[in-house]
């Protein structure tokens, strides 16, 4: 039995299956949150003059809705915590957020960034992440500023999930709005095994870019299979793009792809609370996580929102912390945190977008480093 001066914070976790190397990130980061906040003096709640200590507890998800729904009603229920924090993946996130829903507790959405979840109607969901239909809304406009005469664009999504649609979604508007063309869109089973057949569709259509969004393990085999044909691209996007798997995959090959991160180390963030991100990055690396990447800070920035919230309230009931959070406009090292007052999506940030360039990971655009067009010589 924890004691009473305790704060229990819970999360579902990927640690088995699909999702497990952004699940173990994301409790990596809330875990170095709660260590680092136990160093401080603990999460003041009201007026006690004494801190209270953070305690993570946490149930393996499996990468499945049936685990992520099971290990929620249990913290709910036989813990419980409280601050409850949602799992990685959008669709992981939605079953969460169900349970939580149905009990009337508060889940602090750190992992799923489906915009699905925002249009149930849902009351007792705070958003950490940008959404998925905004993830590349700087794309297409550099694109643009780089090739007035670039036109046509082909997607290759997953058929399946909230996710892959809702991304695409947003680059389908742009591209009206941009006067470009999708000439090509091919779904796919997230369990293919080889994109050959596919892209010998995108080397009959000729698209100028070429967009790929589907599971972490669909983007690393297009972007694979992808890198030994010559398409006559002069774009490329991969959703998986910053993620150090797909550099880990490609290697060299990775030069010129193009993704969307939810924070990047050397992106701009000016931050009113919390630490800076060079000191969480400090404190993740002097805990032994040598690569940093965004489940890991986004959980531990969820832990900081889900603290100046309880600050803010001066109580840990969930409509008081859900109040707050709808009052409150404030920035971390994660950038600005606002949500829609009524269905709890985060508004006050945007994703980064990143490209591999020369062996190295950088953000592209918002006054920082160029964008590489076309994106590689032809082979």
């Amino acid at each position: 039995m924890l004691a009473s001066n305790t704060l229990k914070v819970g999360i579902p976790v990927s640690l088995s299956g699909q999702f497990q190397v952004q699940g173990r990130q994301a409790l990596s980061g809330l875990h170095a949150w709660a260590e680092d906040v136990n160093e401080s003096g603990g999460v003041n709640v009201g007026h006690s003059d004494v801190g209270r200590s953070v305690s993570v507890i946490y149930y393996d998800d499996a990468s499945k809705a049936d685990g992520a729904r099971q290990a929620t009603e249990r913290l709910i229920t036989s813990d419980p915590v409280d601050l409850l924090f949602g799992p990685y993946s959008g669709i992981l996130a939605l079953a969460a957020a169900r349970v939580a829903e149905g009990h009337g507790r508060l889940l602090w959405n750190q992992g799923g960034a489906s915009d699905t979840i925002y249009q149930q109607g849902f009351k007792w969901v705070v958003g950490i992440l940008t959404s998925a239909s905004r993830y590349l809304e700087e794309w297409l406009p550099l694109v643009r500023a780089a090739d007035s005469n670039a036109e046509f664009v082909a997607i290759l999504r997953a058929s399946t999930g909230a996710f892959p649609k809702a991304v695409t979604s947003g680059v389908e508007r742009q591209a009206a709005q941009l006067e470009f063309t999708i000439s090509l869109l091919r779904e796919f089973e997230p369990s293919i095994n080889d994109f050959s057949a596919l892209l010998d569709e995108v080397e009959q259509a000729r698209p100028d870019l070429l967009l790929g969004v589907g599971r972490i393990q669909n983007d690393l085999l297009l972007a694979s299979q992808l890198v030994r044909r010559d398409l006559g691209l002069k774009g490329m996007a991969v959703v998986a793009t910053p993620i150090q798997q797909f550099r880990d995959r490609l290697g060299e090959a990775a030069d010129g792809f193009v993704g969307p991160s939810q924070w990047e180390e050397t992106g701009r963030y000016p931050t009113d609370y919390g630490p800076t991100g060079a000191e969480v990055v400090a404190s993740l690396r002097s805990k032994g996580h040598h690569v940093v990447d965004y489940p890991m800070v986004q959980a531990y920035a969820a832990g900081l929102v889900a603290q100046r919230c309880v600050e803010e309230a001066g109580t840990l009931e969930d409509e008081a912390l859900r109040e707050a959070a709808r009052r409150l406009d404030f920035s971390t090292f994660y950038g600005r945190f606002k949500i829609d007052p009524d269905t709890g999506c985060q508004i006050g940030r945007s994703t980064v977008l990143v490209q591999w360039q020369q062996g190295r990971k950088v953000v592209i655009g918002q006054g920082q480093s160029p964008m590489l067009y076309p994106w590689r010589n032809p082979l």
